[in-house]
C-alpha cells in the first residue's frame, strides 16, 4: 500500500506535467481558434472541446506524429544541453530506451521518490515546497470547488422543488412539436420557476428545462418558441453532459489560470454552437431568434440562482453582442461543419493531444556531446556511485540478502529513483519501506530468489530522484547481478557486452566516403536500444528519411550516413549520459570512441 508521502509525490509528478501541457494546448487552441473565426462556430467549439479532453487524458501519452515528439522533445533536449554547461557541439544521438526499461518503476512501491515528470522539465518553484504540503493545498482547493458547486447547486434544487410543473396547455404542447421536429426520443419536462432570472436546462437523467415565471408572462409566442427550441438544442447536443465534464476537470485544476480562461471560452463557442443548430434546422427566423435573445438576456433584473454557479452545467453566459453578430450573420449555405471541418479536429487532436516528450524505442533526440573530464583533482558536480551492495556484475549472491544498497560520494537530497519492472526488477519486501539510512546511502528491501538474475536502475532517463543536496541528478545507472545456484547460462547475463566488429574498422585512415553505413556487431544479442552520440563537424550527417536500425538476430546495428571526403570522423557509442547500448538483459556497455578518416575523393 502506498502511504500519503508517496501518494503526494506521485501526484505532484503527474500535476506538473499536466499543468504544462494544458497551457501550451490552450495556447495553440487560442491561435487557431482566432483564425477561425469566420468558420462554423461547431469547429471552434470542438476545438476548444480537444482542452477539455486534455485535462481529462492522461499527461504521459505520446505518438510518432504527436507535437510531443517533433516540438516538446527537440525543445527539451535544447534545454537539457544548456544544463550540462558542457560547451561542446552538438549531434544526434539515437536515443532508445530497451524493452527491459520500459515499465519502470520509479522508488518500487515504498520507497520515498518523487516522480519526474515525463516532461522532464525542472520544476524547482514546485520542489522547493514539500509534495505533501502541495498534495494537502491541492485537496483543499478540489474540496472548496466541490463545497461552493454542492451549496449552490443545493440552494437551486430548493428553489426547484417551488417551481410550477407544465405538463399541459400551449407552452408544453409547443415544446413537444419542437422536440418531435428535433427527433428527440423523450422531451423533458417543463417548470415555471419565480426567483430564476434566464432559461436553463438542469439533469442528467431527468432531464428538465426551467423557465422564469415572468418571462412566460412578459415574451409572445414566436420568441418562446425560440427560447424552447435553444434549450431542447442543447440536451440534443449532450452539453448537460459535456458541461459536468467539464466541472470535473475544472475541479482538479482549480488553481490553472490557463483552464479558466479556456473553459469560459468553451461556454461561449458552446452557445454559439447551439445558436448556429437552432437556425440550421430551419423552424426560427434569425431576426427573430435574435429579438428572442436580447429579449431574454436584458430583460429581467436581479442576479439569477444559476448565474456562474454551475461552471459550464447551466451556462447562460456568453457574450451577447458576439452572439448577436454570430445570429445576424448566419447563411445556411456558408460555414459549414462537413468533413473537412472533421477532418481538421481529428488531425489536430492526433497531434496535439498527446504532448509527452519523445520516450519509445523508436525515438531520435538531439543530445549534448559528452562533457570534458574534470580537471586532476576537481571534484565532479555529479554524485558519484562510490559501493553497491551487491557489487555491479556480481554472481553467486546470497539469496537470503534483504537489502540492496546504493552509497553516493556526497550528501544527497530525500528523493530516490529506483527504477525498471518485472520480471528483472526484484521482488520488494512490502513490510519495510525504503530509506536513506544516512545522507549517502540508500537502501531497498528486497526478497532475492536463488538462482535468479536480477536488474534495477538507479535513476533512469524519466525518474531522477537521486539528487545531491544542490539538485544535481546522478547518471542513470543500471545494478545487475545473479543469485547462487544460477547456471552458467543465467550467470552469463551479467557479462557486459563487448564489440566484435566495426565496418569501416576503428582508425582506419583510407575510408571510401562513398560508405554509406556504420556497422557495430556485438558479441551477444542486444536489447532494442541506442546511443550513438557526439557532435559538431566530427560526427556524421544521417541520410534524410533514414534511421538506424538492428539486425533480426540483435547483434549488429547500423547507422546510415553521408560521408564527406578527407575528414576526421569522431562518434561514441554509449557514453556518461546516454547508454542506451545495453545487451537484452539491459547490461550497458563500456562508453566506446569510435574514430576514423576519410580519404579524398575518388
Amino acid at each position: 500500500m502506498l502511504d500519503y508521502e508517496q501518494i503526494s509525490r506521485l501526484w505532484l509528478g503527474w500535476i506538473a506535467a499536466a499543468s504544462w501541457q494544458l497551457a501550451l494546448l490552450v495556447c495553440l487552441v487560442a491561435g487557431i481558434a482566432h483564425l477561425a473565426q469566420t468558420a462554423s462556430p461547431r469547429l471552434r467549439h470542438a476545438l476548444w472541446l480537444l482542452v477539455l479532453a486534455k485535462a481529462c487524458l492522461p499527461p504521459a501519452m505520446t505518438s510518432p506524429v504527436s507535437i510531443g515528439r517533433w516540438g516538446v522533445s527537440p525543445l527539451l533536449s535544447a534545454v537539457g544541453a544548456s544544463e550540462l554547461g558542457s560547451g561542446g557541439a552538438t549531434g544526434t544521438n539515437q536515443q532508445l530506451e530497451s524493452k527491459a526499461r520500459e515499465s519502470e518503476r520509479n522508488a518500487a512501491g515504498s520507497a520515498r521518490a518523487t516522480p519526474k515528470s515525463t516532461s522532464r522539465l525542472d520544476w524547482r518553484a514546485m520542489r522547493s515546497l514539500s509534495p505533501e504540503l502541495l498534495f494537502g493545498l491541492w485537496i483543499a482547493g478540489a474540496c472548496l470547488f466541490w463545497i461552493t458547486v454542492g451549496a449552490r447547486y443545493r440552494r437551486l434544487l430548493r428553489t426547484l422543488r417551488a417551481a410550477t410543473l407544465i405538463d399541459e396547455g400551449p407552452v408544453r404542447i409547443s415544446l413537444e412539436r419542437i422536440a418531435i421536429g428535433l427527433r428527440l426520443s423523450h422531451t423533458p419536462e417543463l417548470l415555471a420557476a419565480e426567483l430564476i432570472a434566464s432559461p436553463f436546462l438542469i439533469g442528467l437523467f431527468r432531464p428538465r428545462i426551467v423557465l422564469p415565471q415572468a418571462l412566460l408572462a412578459e415574451i409572445d409566442d414566436v420568441k418562446l418558441r425560440s427560447v424552447l427550441t435553444h434549450e431542447l438544442v442543447h440536451w440534443k447536443r449532450y452539453d448537460a453532459w459535456l458541461g459536468w465534464l467539464q466541472t470535473l476537470a475544472q475541479s482538479a485544476f482549480w488553481f490553472h489560470p490557463f483552464l479558466w480562461w479556456a473553459f469560459g471560452r468553451l461556454r461561449h463557442e458552446r452557445e454559439c454552437a447551439c445558436d448556429e443548430a437552432v437556425l440550421r434546422q430551419g423552424s426560427v427566423m434569425r431576426d427573430e431568434y435574435g429579438e428572442a435573445i436580447v429579449r431574454v438576456l436584458t430583460s429581467l433584473r436581479g442576479r439569477s440562482l444559476v448565474e456562474g454557479g454551475m461552471i459550464g452545467v447551466f451556462e447562460r453566459g456568453s457574450n451577447l453582442q458576439n452572439r448577436l453578430e454570430e445570429i445576424m450573420n448566419f447563411e445556411s449555405s456558408e460555414r459549414q461543419f462537413g468533413w473537412k471541418s472533421r477532418l481538421v479536429v481529428a488531425a489536430l487532436a492526433i497531434g496535439l493531444l498527446p504532448m509527452a516528450p519523445a520516450g519509445d524505442p523508436h525515438t531520435s533526440a538531439v543530445a549534448q556531446a559528452p562533457a570534458a573530464a574534470p580537471a586532476q583533482g576537481a571534484r565532479s558536480a555529479t554524485p558519484q556511485i562510490v559501493k553497491t551492495v551487491p557489487k555491479r556484475g556480481a554472481t553467486g549472491v546470497d539469496p537470503k540478502l534483504n537489502e540492496v544498497t546504493v552509497k553516493f560520494d556526497r550528501d544527497m537530497s530525500d528523493g530516490m529513483s529506483w527504477t525498471g519492472g518485472p520480471p528483472l526488477f526484484p521482488p520488494l519486501e512490502e513490510s519495510r519501506k525504503a530509506r536513506w539510512t544516512d545522507r549517502r546511502t540508500c537502501i531497498l528491501p528486497v526478497k532475492l530468489e536463488p538462482a535468479a538474475y536480477y536488474r534495477l536502475g538507479i535513476n533512469s532517463s524519466s525518474y531522477q530522484n537521486f539528487r545531491s543536496r544542490q539538485g544535481v541528478a546522478a547518471v542513470a545507472t543500471a545494478l545487475y547481478f545473479t543469485t547462487a545456484g544460477a547456471s552458467e547460462e543465467i550467470e552469463d547475463r551479467v557479462k557486459v557486452p563487448a564489440i566484435v566488429s566495426l565496418e569501416p574498422a576503428g582508425g582506419a585512415e583510407d575510408v571510401s566516403p562513398n560508405t554509406k553505413s556504420l556497422r557495430v556487431t556485438f558479441d551477444r544479442p542486444m536489447g532494442e536500444g541506442m546511443s550513438w552520440t557526439g557532435g559538431g563537424e566530427s560526427f556524421p550527417k544521417p541520410p534524410a528519411g533514414e534511421t538506424a536500425h538492428w539486425s533480426d538476430d540483435g547483434l549488429t546495428c547500423t547507422l546510415p550516413v553521408s560521408l564527406e571526403p578527407d575528414h576526421d570522423y569522431r562518434i561514441g557509442l554509449n557514453n556518461e549520459r546516454y547508454n542506451n547500448f545495453q545487451s537484452k538483459w539491459g547490461v550497458p556497455l563500456e562508453p566506446v570512441v569510435y574514430k576514423f578518416h576519410t580519404k579524398t575523393a575518388e
